[in-house]
This record gives C-alpha cells, sequence and structure tokens, in this order.
C-alpha cells in the first residue's frame, strides 16, 4: 500500500498485513474505469482499498455518468459498507468504479464482522476513517453544486494529493501519472476542455513529466480568497 502525503489517520502496515493473512479475503483487481459495484446491487461484503484510486458514486435511477462522485478514495479507505447495516438494507446506496488501476480485498460479510469483533486494532482504524470521512462529506455537501467548477477542481486536488500524491521538494506534491485531464473531467462531470480552462486559472497548478504537481499552500490560499469573495457578495 502507497504511503500517503497527508496526515490521515492509518494502521500499521504489519497489522494489515497480519489481517489479511489470517482471514485470506478475497484479493480482486480492477483496471482503470472497470465497474466495481452499482447502486441497487446486492452488498454481499465490504472492500479494502489497497492500492489504487476509486470514487464512490451516488446514481439515481436515470441519471448519467456525469453525475458528480460523492467520494474520492484511496488506499486504506472501505467501500461497500451497507453490508454492515442492520435491518433490511442490503443493496448498495452508492456505485464504486475504479478511478485508476486498483487492488482491493473483499470481506464476505461475516468475515468482516468477525475481523472487527477479533482485531481492535482494525475496529479503531475502521471508526477513525469512516469519521474523518463524514465530516469531510458534511463540509462539503453545502457547496457541491453551487460552488464554481474551479472552486471544485481545486477541492478535487486537495483530495488527490492527500489521498495518493508524492511529495517534492518546495512542499509541492504530484498526482500519479493515471490522473489526466480527461479523468478530472469524468469526476467533475464536466469536459476535459472545461478542466483544462479552470487549472489555467488556480494558482500552484503545473504539469512535470506527464504529472500534475499542485502546492496545497497556493491552492488553500485561493480557496480561502474565493470563499471570502463569496461571502462578501452574500452577505
Amino acid at each position: 500500500m502507497r504511503e500517503k502525503s497527508g496526515t490521515r489517520t492509518q494502521v500499521a502496515q504489519t497489522d494489515l498485513r497480519r489481517v489479511i493473512e489470517t482471514y485470506r479475503p478475497l484479493h480482486v483487481r480492477y483496471p482503470h474505469g472497470e465497474l466495481i459495484f452499482q447502486a441497487g446491487t446486492y452488498a454481499a461484503g465490504t472492500y479494502l482499498i489497497f492500492a489504487g484510486l476509486v470514487s464512490d458514486r451516488a446514481t439515481a435511477p436515470g441519471e448519467g455518468r456525469r453525475t458528480p462522485p460523492i467520494e474520492i478514495l484511496g488506499p486504506g479507505d472501505l467501500i461497500g459498507l451497507e453490508a454492515l447495516l442492520d435491518g433490511r438494507q442490503d443493496l448498495h446506496l452508492s456505485g464504486a468504479r475504479a478511478v485508476t488501476d486498483a487492488e482491493l480485498f473483499f470481506f464476505e460479510r461475516d468475515l468482516f464482522l468477525e475481523v472487527l469483533d477479533k482485531e481492535e486494532v482494525i475496529e479503531r482504524y475502521c471508526l477513525a476513517r469512516l469519521a474523518r470521512r463524514f465530516y469531510a462529506l458534511k463540509q462539503r455537501t453545502g457547496s457541491l453544486f453551487t460552488s464554481r467548477v474551479e472552486e471544485r477542481l481545486g477541492e478535487l486536488l486537495l483530495d488527490l494529493a492527500d489521498e495518493c500524491g508524492e511529495r517534492l521538494d518546495e512542499g509541492t506534491i504530484a498526482l500519479p501519472c493515471e490522473i489526466t485531464l480527461p479523468i478530472l473531467g469524468q469526476l467533475l462531470g464536466r469536459s476535459a476542455a472545461r478542466v483544462t480552462r479552470a487549472l489555467g486559472v488556480l494558482p500552484g497548478v503545473s504539469q512535470n513529466d506527464k504529472r500534475l504537481v499542485v502546492s496545497p499552500e497556493a491552492l488553500h490560499g485561493d480557496l480561502a480568497r474565493r470563499a471570502d469573495l463569496h461571502g462578501q457578495k452574500t452577505a
């Protein structure tokens, strides 16, 4: 599992590998763009993302592919948690698709419950990850459909830098080469040309050896400035 550039809650590699070797979940691989599961299908278990990026997307009947994703998730995150809900809810409430080539471990429902019951370190880890995702979603919900493309792109780039970026010199972070302009367009529900125009006005974003390089400090500053201007206009 690739080390992240951010400071997100992580569990020791030795603990993860011990759990995988002990409980032997199904190891699955999905190429870029492949559907992992669809909303409304049976939730047989939970997936642990081991490598790559996955979009977790709500898709109501009749909606197209341009619906914005709920989240972009990376190594250490869980998808398919509907399998753990009590009662009659046994269907996926969202759909998941590989944004890049991805490796996952699939735990059947009863097996994952056994892991949570016996492995305290994994239980704490899962609770911490879910709490982070919950509060991150709360922060983004209000601006998901009202923010301009430039603001949504800036937030997406920061998320991707935190999930899978590689730290470079002078505080910049390089995204994987798989994160292309068409991929960013798919994630935002916009064309690659629109993404290109939005990148042109965002500070601290450049391209180096076919990889996007971002400066979190510059992006955070720009998003804060835009939020202040928006607040002044609505006051």
